[in-house]
């Protein structure tokens, strides 16, 4: 009888973990496939934007308003380079949540440092400042700033036309 006892003892243990693994993969399969399905949607948005700013801003010329409805739209994206050259005088300023390296290839963001800090939005509209104030009027060229291989947009470039 004591064999017998543990015999049903380690089915009845069997049958329990067979239970338990059968409800696992009724709850893990439904994720595995949303996490698919939801990982497609981002690389589709993400390949959507990139044709966007293409169309938008690669080697564009475009005017001062554009160029501030751009820095204002993209102002809080933790992946985005915006650097504005306001005048021919200016420097370029970096308005982005990260910086550029001050080329037109860049492979990872670089965060703001001591010497590197990001511009506030306000200095687009700041008519005291001559130099770095963005003409609503004025033409600026719009480029894009991407990887090495060229293939993702990590930002974009204004500077302004002519003088």
């Amino acid at each position: 009888m004591d064999n017998a006892q543990k015999a049903i003892m380690i089915g009845v243990g069997l049958f329990v973990t067979i239970l338990i693994i059968a409800a696992v993969m009724l709850i893990v399969n439904p994720a595995i496939d949303m996490i698919r399905n939801l990982t497609g949607q981002v690389e589709q948005l993400s390949a959507s934007m990139q044709a966007r700013l293409t169309a938008e801003y690669d080697d564009r010329s475009i005017t001062g308003s554009a160029v501030k409805s751009a820095i204002q739209q993209f102002y809080q994206d933790e992946s985005m380079v915006l650097e504005v050259k306001a005048t021919s005088g200016a420097n370029y300023l970096e308005y982005g949540k990260v910086r550029g390296n001050g080329t037109l290839v860049l492979d990872q963001p670089l965060k703001y440092d001591s010497s590197n800090v990001q511009s506030k939005i306000g200095k687009l509209d700041d008519t005291s400042d001559m130099v770095n104030c963005v003409s609503t009027n004025a033409r600026y060229r719009a480029e894009l700033i991407r990887n090495a291989s060229g293939d993702t947009v990590m930002g974009i470039r204004f500077t302004k036309e002519g003088n």
